[in-house]
């Protein structure tokens, strides 16, 4: 049984009549009648009453035609269906994300609107740290990641720049430093700091600490936090100072005080990543509306 002979049998059956039939499908009478007598001999069973006048469903016949009819719409579906996964307008997308890569509001806008122009993708979301979401784009546990670090030693990985942030210094409200109308790395000799301990990013470990040496401050660490939230938290409560991004501005604690450091020039970069082998379609998707709403300080990928 192929997929002709149910067709050819649906446009009969509706029809009832053999001629009317081959002028809707554009074939000849004599060959949809031999497709139908095959039908019928592989099913074993007669599909029409033929008479004088024409011919009409037997009870068999009738119960195949929904069956049939079934069938045919299902089949259709599943190919509309595969087209649009091939497109990526239909399936999967796995995301994750540094908790300081909703600050800027980039991400939630992004997720926001893709969501609403694919509604038929399942998003699904995995918040953790930058280090840990690159490591996942390695695994492979997730389609795209959006980091402050970027991973090491990743060959296939392709990656987007977004944008650029400067660190800026943290304070509680009723520090000295508030009401300074400059801010210098020699200001913080000797000030209690609340920061990430060193094995979760190294390199930005490393980077912020030689900053600060080349000028001769040593940042005294009092307490070390590895969640972004937190450590601003503990910011408020007087427990130290500490560096954060310029982003931050949208979601720390209303008693928190963000001051540029003029001597402070670091800056790191909001980049999405993804293997390049990852064949999912709505990666591709997904992608193709990142770079144009947010085409990068380059204007398309760094």
């Amino acid at each position: 049984m192929e997929l002709r002979h149910l067709r050819y049998f649906v446009a009969v059956g509706e029809a009832e009549h053999f001629g009317r039939a081959a002028a809707r499908l554009h074939v000849v009478q004599p060959a949809l009648t031999r497709q139908v007598q095959q039908l019928e001999a592989e099913l074993g069973c007669a599909l029409f009453a033929r008479g004088k006048r024409g011919v009409r469903l037997t009870e068999a016949g009738k119960v195949f035609l929904a069956e049939a009819r079934r069938l045919l719409a299902d089949l259709d579906q599943s190919v509309d269906r595969t087209r649009l996964v091939a497109q990526g307008q239909v399936g999967r997308l796995r995301v994750g994300f540094a908790d300081t890569a909703t600050y800027s509001g980039v991400l939630p806008a992004l997720l926001r609107d893709f969501r609403t122009r694919w509604p038929d993708v399942r998003l699904e979301l995995c918040a953790s740290s930058s280090v840990v979401a690159g490591e996942q784009v390695r695994a492979q546990e997730v389609d795209v990641a959006f980091v402050y670090i970027l991973p090491q030693q990743l060959p296939t990985l392709q990656t987007h720049t977004l944008s650029v942030e400067r660190w800026v210094l943290a304070l509680p409200p009723a520090h000295p430093l508030v009401t300074r109308t400059r801010v210098r790395l020699g200001d913080l000799t000797q000030e209690p700091f609340v920061w990430f301990p060193r094995a979760v990013a190294p390199l930005l470990y490393d980077r912020l600490l030689a900053t600060c040496h080349a000028v001769g401050v040593t940042l005294q660490i009092v307490q070390e936090v590895n969640n972004p939230t937190t450590m601003l938290s503990l910011v408020a409560g007087g427990i130290g100072l500490s560096f954060t991004i310029q982003s931050a501005a949208r979601t720390k604690p209303e008693s928190v005080v963000l001051r540029e450091v003029e001597d402070l020039q670091l800056t790191v970069t909001f980049s999405a990543i993804w293997r390049e082998d990852n064949p999912v379609p709505a990666l591709q998707t997904f992608l193709a509306m990142v770079r144009k709403h947010y085409p990068g300080p380059c204007g398309s990928s760094c």
